[in-house]
C-alpha cells in the first residue's frame, strides 16, 4: 500500500511540474504581404522556442532575425528597417490555457479552442481573441495552428514609417499595412 501511495504521489508531483516545449524545427509563424495592390507573397519566421506551463501559461518566443522571404537584400530590410532587430530581437505570443481542457483531447482528435492572446512587438502589446485548432499529435505532443489568419495592422506596433521606407527603397508603389498572420506550433511534453 505504501509502495501505491507513493508511485500516486511521484505521478502526480511529475504531472504537475511537466512543462510543454515549443518544438523549434516543427514550429512556425508565417505572414503575406501585398505590394503594388496585386502582387501577395508568403513570408515566415521559424526561430520559435517558448513553454506551456502546468499552470497554463504560454509564452512564445519568436527571433525576428529568422525571416525568410526568400529574397536575401529584403530579409536584410526587414529585420534591419521594420523589424529593427538591433533594438528589438523578438516578438513574444502569450496565452493562459485551460490545461484541463486541453488535457481531455484524446490522441489522434482536434479541437477548436478560442484563445486570448497577447502579441508584443517593439514594447508594445496587443490583444487579439482567436480560433486556434489543437490535435494532439501523439501522447507527449500538441499541434496548435491558427484557425484563420489573425489581421494585424502596421499601425498597430508602429511600423508604418518602415513600410514607407521599405516601399521607397524598392520603388514600389505601395506595400500594403495590413497583414494576415498565421502560426502552427508543435508542443511537446518535458518533465522536469
Amino acid at each position: 500500500m505504501k509502495y501505491f501511495v507513493f508511485l500516486a504521489l511521484t505521478c502526480f508531483s511529475l504531472f504537475a511540474h511537466s512543462e510543454w516545449v515549443v518544438d523549434t524545427k516543427n514550429s512556425h509563424v508565417g505572414f503575406a504581404s501585398v505590394k503594388n495592390k496585386t502582387i501577395a507573397e508568403n513570408h515566415r519566421l521559424s526561430g520559435l522556442t517558448g513553454s506551456v506551463g502546468s499552470d497554463g501559461k504560454a509564452l512564445v518566443i519568436i527571433d525576428l532575425a529568422t525571416v525568410e522571404t526568400l529574397v536575401p537584400i529584403r530579409n536584410e530590410r526587414i529585420r534591419e528597417i521594420l523589424f529593427d532587430v538591433a533594438n528589438f530581437p523578438s516578438a513574444t505570443i502569450q496565452t493562459k490555457l485551460d490545461m484541463d481542457q486541453i488535457n481531455s483531447i484524446s490522441s489522434g482528435e482536434t479541437e477548436g479552442l478560442r484563445i486570448p492572446l497577447s502579441i508584443g512587438l517593439k514594447s508594445i502589446k496587443i490583444s487579439k481573441s482567436v480560433m486556434v485548432n489543437v490535435v494532439r499529435s501523439g501522447e507527449n505532443i500538441y499541434d496548435v495552428a491558427s484557425a484563420d489568419p489573425i489581421m494585424i495592422r502596421a499601425s498597430d506596433f508602429s511600423l508604418l514609417n518602415g513600410i514607407k521606407t521599405l516601399k521607397e527603397m524598392a520603388g514600389l508603389q505601395s506595400i500594403e499595412p495590413v497583414v494576415p498572420v498565421t502560426f502552427n506550433l508543435r508542443f511537446v511534453g518535458k518533465t522536469l
